[in-house]
């Protein structure tokens, strides 16, 4: 599954109210795309006043190196309603800069 097909479910499930939800969500994904999924957020977050990605900004994975998969869930929860602002900017900028996520 492509990661802009996981952003339209994710965001599909808004607003997510229970860590169980975000749990069974990335459950069916495979660990890479959940890992995708989990520095898009992250990034779009990093890039809210932004039209284009950064270039002080790395965009890949590594930026969420620090965080373990058994708590991407969690990370999702805490962003709240805030997580598909995070993902509707880095789409936005990735695509006005050319930057396909799925290279995440």
């Amino acid at each position: 599954m492509p990661i802009y097909k996981a952003i339209t479910d994710l965001k599909a499930l808004a607003p997510i109210r229970s860590l169980e939800i975000a749990q069974r969500f990335l459950e069916d994904l495979p660990v890479e795309l959940q890992t995708k999924l989990i520095s898009a957020i992250f990034l779009g977050r990093e890039h809210l006043c932004c039209d284009k990605l950064r270039e002080d900004v790395e965009i890949s994975r590594s930026y969420i190196e620090n965080i373990e998969p058994a708590d991407y869930a969690r990370n999702i929860l805490q962003k709240g309603d805030d997580y598909n602002l995070y993902l509707d900017k880095i789409v936005a900028c990735a695509e006005a800069s050319g930057f396909d996520l799925n290279n995440l």
